[in-house]
């Protein structure tokens, strides 16, 4: 071959050479795998190289299913962005680009997860924990294990589905009295394609409850004494203290004392040692000790009985220790008795009965004594009227009625003459003195006792005589006798009431009967 023809054959082979080059068209993805946390953002770069004339760009996965995202081309670039994946976008991604009619196609991986923070430890009961990791997702799969030192006490593979979203991934394990005081920890591995491997781990170690745990046994404690109460456990338990039937805390820590004991520090008490996972309740009884409280002293009626009530004399006390009660006063023989309540009963209590009554408390350690008046009332019984010297009286002659009752209240005495219409007279110690009699002055006398729970009569007569007698003539009128007597009674009454009251005991009947 001359050297034209050499010539001519290396421009052809350069010209060859330009036009291929020229002709190599390509398509480029970037990045080849993506992987993303759920809401991160991510933006897909496909470009056409060595394009002689403007591509056009065609998104789509496997399966010519939408991809989402926003797309943004321009001559030789496209782009595919998210601003928030979701589990959803986790899939192939196809980019294709036609270069006048010369096609080419590139694929992408997009990996979703969702790890976002350590697991939550609790307990479902004294011996079962539940461990919990919020918000996870993975397109591979996902191992949640118990692990107790170096061995795996559990282990549970769990896989996803992308349309359900982000879940949580909960896992329970019942444990043995024997791990009790020991760290539990609750491990989470996400198996994922090009995530760090410091990022494919999250745990969380606590310590299984108090191994041992010991109270202070039951206690007896005097008033006024200090006491203290006292619970161990061991790990990192936290002590707290409360009396049973109240919320608040009584102390913290170890140790609980209370200072100058009273009756009310009395009953249960309960310490709690808790760690994360578990917790444990123990109980000590208090008793305390002291003289007996004032007793309580009481009356099966209320207010004043009525004479012929049928009364119960009641005395309690609420001493722990055994007690001795004693009932005394009045008119009662003492009464004994070891016990924390005691009883008398008075089938018909009368006005003698009337009176202060005892209730003692006594126990080894002291005594109290309660006291109780007891007032019976009853309405005027027994009257009685005495005429001094005597009811057969001489013309001027002076003389004195004695009127009494047995009553309580205390009674009224009234002394009316029944004579032409009635004169009526009060004493406030139920002695009349009538003076300087005449003979119209003799007659019937009436005498009303009379109290808020009723009345009582009585008659006598004065009788005019030269001779001189001690003989005293009385009559007594209750007022269901006869119906004279009670009408009479009546008139008597309402005459009382309307007329103003005297007080005066001493009366000239003579000029009064003169009015």
């Amino acid at each position: 071959m001359n050297g034209e023809n050499l010539l001519t054959f290396a421009l052809w082979i350069i010209t060859l050479r330009l036009i291929a080059g020229t002709g190599k068209f390509r398509a480029q993805l970037e990045p080849k795998v993506a992987v993303k946390h759920v809401n991160e953002s991510l933006e897909l770069v496909c470009t056409a190289l060595d394009c002689p004339s403007e591509a056009t760009f065609t998104w789509k996965s496997l399966g010519d299913i939408s991809v989402g995202g926003v797309m943004k081309s321009n001559q030789t670039t496209s782009h595919k962005m998210y601003s928030h994946i979701r589990t959803e976008h986790g899939k192939t991604v196809v980019c294709q680009v036609d270069c006048g009619g010369l096609k080419e196609q590139r694929t992408t991986i997009i990996e979703v997860y969702s790890f976002p923070s350590d697991p939550v430890i609790s307990r479902t009961n004294n011996l079962t924990l539940m461990c919990t990791f919020p918000s996870v997702y993975t397109s591979e799969f996902f191992n949640l294990q118990w692990v107790l030192g170096d061995n795996v006490l559990k282990d549970e593979e769990i896989t996803f589905d992308a349309y359900k979203g982000v879940q949580n991934v909960s896992s329970e394990y019942t444990m043995s009295d024997k791990y009790l005081g020991k760290n539990i920890t609750c491990r989470g591995v996400l198996n994922l394609r090009g995530r760090p491997e410091g990022q494919k781990v999250r745990s969380f170690t606590a310590q299984y409850g108090p191994a041992f745990f010991n109270i202070s046994s039951n206690t007896t404690v005097k008033v006024g004494e200090r006491l203290e109460l006292r619970c161990d456990a061991d790990g990192q338990s936290d002590l707290t203290w409360r009396k049973l039937g109240k919320s608040e805390v009584l102390s913290r820590g170890k140790v609980t004392v209370i200072e100058n004991v009273t009756w009310s520090d009395a009953g249960m008490y309960e310490c709690e040692a808790s760690t994360k996972l578990l917790s444990l309740q123990a109980k000590v009884g208090v008793t305390v000790q002291g003289p007996p409280n004032l007793p309580k002293f009481r009356l099966s009626s209320a207010g004043n009985p009525r004479a012929g009530d049928y009364v119960t004399i009641t005395c309690d006390s609420d001493s722990v220790l055994p007690v001795e009660l004693t009932i005394s006063g009045a008119s009662l023989n003492q009464v004994e008795k070891h016990s924390s309540s005691i009883s008398i009963n008075i089938p018909s209590i009368q006005l003698k009965d009337s009176g202060l009554y005892f209730c003692d408390a006594k126990n080894e350690l002291g005594s109290k004594r309660s006291s109780i008046n007891i007032t019976v009332q009853a309405p005027p019984r027994n009257s009685t009227v005495l005429v001094y010297p005597s009811a057969q009286v001489m013309e001027a002659q002076n003389i004195t009625v004695h009127c009494s009752t047995v009553s309580f209240p205390p009674a009224s005495i009234i002394l009316m003459r029944e004579a032409d219409g009635f004169q009526e007279f009060r004493s406030t110690n139920g002695t009349f003195h009538l003076f300087n009699l005449k003979s119209e002055d003799m007659g019937t006398y009436i005498v009303n006792f009379t109290n808020e729970l009723g009345y009582e009569v009585q008659t006598f007569e004065l009788i005019k005589e030269q001779q001189t007698t001690t003989a005293i003539l009385t009559k007594t009128i209750v007022p269901a006798v006869s119906s004279m007597s009670l009408l009479t009674a009546i008139a008597l009454l309402l005459r009382y009431l309307r007329r103003t009251k005297r007080k005066s005991s001493d009366f000239n009947l003579g000029e009064v009967l003169d009015m």
